[in-house]
């Protein structure tokens, strides 16, 4: 329970939550279970409170992703009026580190998961602007990947090192875009400058060994039946021609 979960929050209820939560949402959801992490995902209508408190108390993720709307004190549920993430149930997130993809939840959402004992977050202390073109969807590519990059988490990669590791994917783009299309620089320029990390640099997770020694316990166990059996044959074998 809890050793390698990871819980992504996806909202879908208008054009850019539906943006963030199938094209760019899935991209961590791979990637973490390429790297045998249990993801669980609460898209759509699982994406609210109660379901993640449920999540919390039988899982208790390691690292926790939410994609939505946001203000400067919560992440905005799909509902009229709900939210998922708030200063109210910023204690939920004690000992995890949470990612958060939405405009200006780094002002106080994130310092107060930060001030009730998470041990880091990634967010924006702004709006994050992403530029799409509708019939392509080209530049979307540079966003998704700058956007996903705190993935390196399940690499075990310290927190201060995956921030270093974002900025670096956004200057990637930026330069990329700089002589394409200079508008879209300057969008990824400012998401880069408001994308800001909030408590221990020095965090990351382990991927907890738990299945490869409960396998070695099985391997042991085995072995001490199987050497039982021999040593009983071994030491009842003379009684056989006997009973003959």
């Amino acid at each position: 329970m809890g050793d390698n979960d990871t819980t992504i929050v996806r909202c879908d209820f208008d054009i850019v939550t539906h943006v963030l939560s199938t094209k760019i949402a899935p991209e961590v959801i791979e990637y973490a279970s390429r790297r045998l992490y249990r993801v669980v995902d609460l898209y759509k209508e699982k994406a609210n409170k109660t379901e993640l408190l449920g999540n919390f108390i039988y899982k208790v993720p390691l690292v926790v992703w939410g994609f939505s709307h946001g203000t400067e004190n919560e992440l905005i549920g799909p509902e009229v009026g709900s939210t998922v993430f708030d200063v109210g149930n910023a204690l939920w997130f004690n000992n995890k580190i949470v990612v958060i993809v939405a405009c200006l939840t780094g002002k106080k959402l994130a310092p107060a998961m930060v001030d009730n004992g998470a041990r880091a977050v990634f967010a924006y202390d702004d709006t994050l602007d992403i530029r799409v073109w509708s019939d392509t969807y080209e530049p979307l590519e540079g966003f998704k990947e700058c956007i996903t990059k705190p993935k390196l988490l399940y690499d075990g990669v310290k927190a201060k090192d995956v921030y270093d590791a974002t900025i670096a994917e956004y200057n990637k783009w930026i330069n990329y875009w700089d002589e394409r299309d200079p508008v879209t620089a300057d969008v990824l320029r400012h998401d880069r400058d408001c994308f800001k990390m909030y408590g221990s640099g020095e965090s990351k997770i382990v991927f907890s060994i738990y299945l490869f020694i409960g396998l070695t316990d099985i391997f042991a166990i085995t072995y001490v039946v199987m050497w039982t059996i021999l040593q009983v044959l071994r030491l009842t074998k003379p009684l056989w021609g006997k009973k003959r």
